[in-house]
């Protein structure tokens, strides 16, 4: 598999492998249920990050939009899969090597030193496309924080694209 996900992300017959991979071993078929929503839905999320639009300002405003609210969406609804898992959902109660590693995006910094909203899209697509291709299950609190930067970051892309401006404010 190469290293552009474009390349692969869109080929229903190797996701799915993807998916299915992060089935737990030995395990009941609710949870194999529940790692497969879950990882089809991080799928969908990584297509509509790293889908080219050609610049067209206005598709890109769509897939932010949509990159967002399915962000959202898959996060209201797992602190109740967790439950049905028996997992913790408070990352202070993973084990160590279960957290996610807050990995900070470099490059394409605007003024001020901060990463550009769509770099930071780009770097958490990156981290979330790792977690897919690495093989075994998750527990979901940590895929959970890799999902609300995703998110947040699209809000962020979407924002630095519009122009309105808030009243008083130069």
């Amino acid at each position: 598999m190469d290293d552009d996900p474009r390349g692969w992300l869109f080929d229903a017959t190797t996701t799915r492998g993807l998916v299915l991979a992060h089935r737990p071993r030995d395990h009941s078929a609710v949870h194999c249920v529940i790692s497969d929503v879950v990882w089809h839905e991080v799928v969908g999320l990584l297509r509509w990050a790293t889908a080219d639009t050609g610049g067209a300002s206005r598709l890109d405003s769509g897939r932010w939009w949509r990159l967002a609210a399915g962000c959202a969406d898959l996060l209201r609804r797992l602190p109740g899969l967790s439950d049905e898992l028996g997992e913790p959902w408070r990352t202070a109660d993973l084990p160590p090597t279960a957290r996610p590693s807050g990995g900070r995006p470099s490059g394409g910094r605007p003024s001020g030193g901060r990463p550009s909203a769509t770099a930071r899209v780009t770097a958490t697509a990156e981290r979330l496309t790792r977690l897919l291709r690495s093989a075994g299950p998750l527990p979901l609190a940590a895929l959970a924080a890799e999902i609300d930067a995703l998110g947040a970051a699209a809000i962020s892309a979407l924002a630095d694209q519009t122009s309105w401006v808030v009243p008083g404010l130069p």
